[in-house]
Formats: structure tokens, sequence, C-alpha cells
């Protein structure tokens, strides 16, 4: 997956189209599941494994730089929270349906439904339209009109002689025409000389600053937009962010259905429902993102690493079975979760706006398709490494101690990742909204 992201999300940038990895995506999905759908020994089990995160990677580097290229920068906030609520809403949905499905009807119709799914959603890539593919539809169009309407303003007016246009305004002469010929004469050669010493003049400029300026490193040389990205220290703070919302949660991967059976005596039904308590405010990652357009992204970060923090201390305080314990420790993942959520959506938002920056102050090396794709590939690595230390971490901290002192290193790392967000994240929306605007138009 963290490969497929890196290629994915240079190549989606070089060749300045979304759609052709979100349908490669789609394609190895499909592949990927019906491998999983036959396979009978461990190999074909490994390889359908690798295309499913060849496509995961590839949707979700090419998928969010796709909003940040069509809906309104004063709306990415609320856009980055629906598509999170989507990828939610699948994971609550797909283990009930899929459960569903196998006990009426068996194994083989579970992987038809899902390729099915997976079928209509290649479809409806295929048939997708990039923005930038209708700004050359409808270039060609306002053209013309433009056109017409020039030379209807511009049209002489029978009857009114060569002087006079169609509002009866006169037509203003060109100052050279009304000038004498010599007097024409010597001031071309007098912008001649003038234009010449002002090309003179940058041109010693631009030689006297490339000389006072340090030589640029092999790697800026070499990678020049990988080593702008990693200088951003707000962008490294949103990385960091995500890491921390995705270490937290998949965090509960690694302990807490191990937590609820030894203290509860759940069984999986059990489990699955108490899971629901941390994952449900998810749903509600549009006003999320609503909050962060209207508040801005720090703003709604800090809260959000507040709330879960709390909801990460006051877990320590479930150590036996009952029924107030069940419903506080429910409460408690529902606040936590929501904590987490709310730092998400703000993060990929104030991604989008760095990004807009970082292209406005270096337009020579970003180019015409932009940086979101290189961008949006570092919260996917946040992502995905999260996923694999977060369960690790906490698994390895619970069988050494307890639930409490787990929970209590979880809040010390939100905490510890607020930091850096309180330092750099936010405060520059305006500006960065204005030039997506003015890049969009």
């Amino acid at each position: 997956m963290q490969l497929t992201e890196s290629f994915t999300a240079w190549g989606g940038d070089k060749i300045g189209s979304r759609k052709i990895p979100l349908v490669l995506g789609s394609i190895l999905a499909i592949l990927g599941t019906v491998l999983f759908c036959v396979a009978r020994a461990p190999g074909v089990l490994v390889w359908a494994r690798i295309f499913q995160g060849f496509s995961n990677g590839a949707v979700y580097s090419a998928g969010l730089p796709l909003i940040a290229d069509t809906v309104k920068p004063s709306e990415v906030g609320s856009w980055m929270g629906f598509v999170f609520s989507g990828m939610t809403g699948g994971f609550l949905l797909s283990p009930f349906l899929a459960g569903i499905v196998y006990a009426k009807a068996g194994y083989f119709p579970v992987f038809a439904m899902v390729i099915a799914v997976l079928t209509a959603d290649l479809l409806l890539r295929a048939a997708m339209i990039e923005k930038r593919i209708a700004k050359q539809w409808d270039s060609p169009r306002r053209s013309s009109s433009e056109e017409t309407s020039d030379s209807s303003t511009e049209s002489v007016t029978p009857g009114q002689g060569n002087g006079t246009t169609t509002k009866g305004r006169p037509l203003r002469e060109s100052s050279q025409t009304a000038m004498p010929p010599d007097e024409r004469s010597s001031l071309l050669h007098t912008n001649t000389w003038w234009n010449a010493e002002s090309d003179r003049n940058a041109a010693l400029a631009r030689q006297w600053k490339s000389n006072s300026q340090p030589s640029k490193s092999w790697f800026m040389r070499h990678f020049p937009s990988t080593t702008i990205i990693f200088r951003s220290k707000r962008l490294m703070t949103a990385v960091l962010g995500i890491f921390v919302y995705m270490m937290i949660t998949a965090s509960f991967d690694g302990v807490l259905a191990q937590f609820v059976k030894r203290t509860f005596g759940f069984d999986s039904s059990g489990v699955g429902l108490i899971f629901l308590a941390i994952t449900a405010p998810a749903l509600f990652g549009t006003a999320y993102g609503a909050l962060s357009d209207r508040y801005g992204p720090r703003n709604v970060a800090l809260t959000g690493f507040a709330v879960a923090a709390l909801g990460l201390a006051l877990s320590v305080v479930i150590t036996h079975r009952s029924t107030a314990q069940i419903a506080g420790l429910s409460i408690l993942l529902v606040l936590t979760g929501t904590g987490v959520d709310l730092i998400l959506t703000p993060l990929s938002a104030d991604m989008f706006y760095e990004a807009a920056i970082l292209e406005e102050n270096h337009p020579d090396v970003f180019g015409e398709a932009g940086s979101y794709a290189q961008v949006y590939s570092l919260l996917c690595a946040a992502l995905g490494f999260a996923t694999a230390v977060g369960p690790a971490w906490t698994g390895f901290m619970y069988e050494q101690t307890n639930w409490g002192i787990t929970m209590l290193t979880l809040v010390l790392i939100c905490l510890l990742g607020s930091i850096p967000v309180f330092l750099y994240t936010g405060g520059r929306q305006e500006k960065a909204i204005a030039l997506a605007d003015d890049e969009q138009a």
C-alpha cells in the first residue's frame, strides 16, 4: 500500500490525471477480491492482499487530491468529512451485510455482492469527468461568446462613418499613428535603449541573488518537490496529527476486544457492539468538516485532542463488570471517538491549505499538476504506519502492564501530538483559499 501511494502520487501529479489511478485501483480491487474468493493456498491469499493493498493506496492518494481539485476551497473541510464518513459507513455496514448474506446464502454470494459493488464503482469512475477536462470543453464556448460580444461592441454603425462605434463613441487613434515620423523614430529608439538597460539590470540582479544564496543540496536538486514538502512544518504537523489519530483508533483493535472479554465476559457479538461506540461518531464527519471551515483547522483539531485525551484518561476507572461500568465505557468510547474524528478532518483540510500556499511560492517546482497527490500520499502513509504501530504498542503494553497504564500512554501520545498543532496548524486559511480560488477560476 505504501509503495503504491508513492508511485500513484508521483504519477498522478506528472500526468495530471486522478481518473487513471482510480480506475486502475478499482480493477485491482476486483482482481484481489476474486483471488481471495477462490484462494485455497496461503500464497494466493498473499497475492490477493497485495492487490487489495495496491488498490487502497491508489484510491487514497488519488481520491483525496481529486476532492481538492474539484470542490470550492472554502468547503474542503466539509467534503473531506463527507468522504471519511462514507469510509466509516462502509466499515460499519460491510461486516453486518456480509454476515447476513453468509448466514442466508453461503460463502460465494458474499463475494458476489462485493464484486457487484466494485463493478458499479468501476463504471462510475470510468464515467467520471475531471474538472480539467470539463474546462477544456467549456473554454471554446466561452471564447467564442466573448469574441461575439467584442465584435458586436466594436463594430461600426452604418451611416456614422469610420470614426464611431455602435454606441456612437469615437474610436481612439493610436498614439503612434497620430505622431509625426521623426518623433516616433526617436521614441522607438529611446524605448529600445530603456528595455535593453532594464534587461541588463534584471540579469545582474538575478546573478547577484544566485551568488548570494547557498548552493542547493543534492537532494534538493534531484527531488525539489519532496524537499519542499518535508521542510513545511505545517504539513509535517498535519501528518503527525493524523498519525496520532490513527494510532489511537487502531490501538483499540489490539486491546479493546481482549479487555471487554476479560473484564465483562463479552462474546463476539458483544465485542462487535462495543466497537460501534468508538466508530459511530465518524459518521458525522461532514459536521466536523463544517466546523473546520468555520472556525479553522487549528481550533477544531486542538478541541479534538482535548476531548480524546479526556475520554482516554477517564477510561482508567473501568476496572470490573457491572452495568454502570459497561455504560461508562460505552460513553467514554463515544467521547474518544468524537475527539479523534475532530482531529482527522481539520488536519486533512489544513494539508490542502498548505499545499495551495506551497504551489504559489514554488510554481516552477510543482508546475500545473500541483502538489495535492504528493501531499496526500503522506496522509496515507501516516494512516498505514499508525495502523501497524498502534495495535502492536497497545497489545504489548496491555500484556506487560494493565488497562489503566495502557490508556495513560495513549493520553501522553495525544498530548504530545497536540503541541505542534498548537504551534504550526492554521492561521493562513484565508490566504490559501484565495490562492486556490484564483487557481480554479
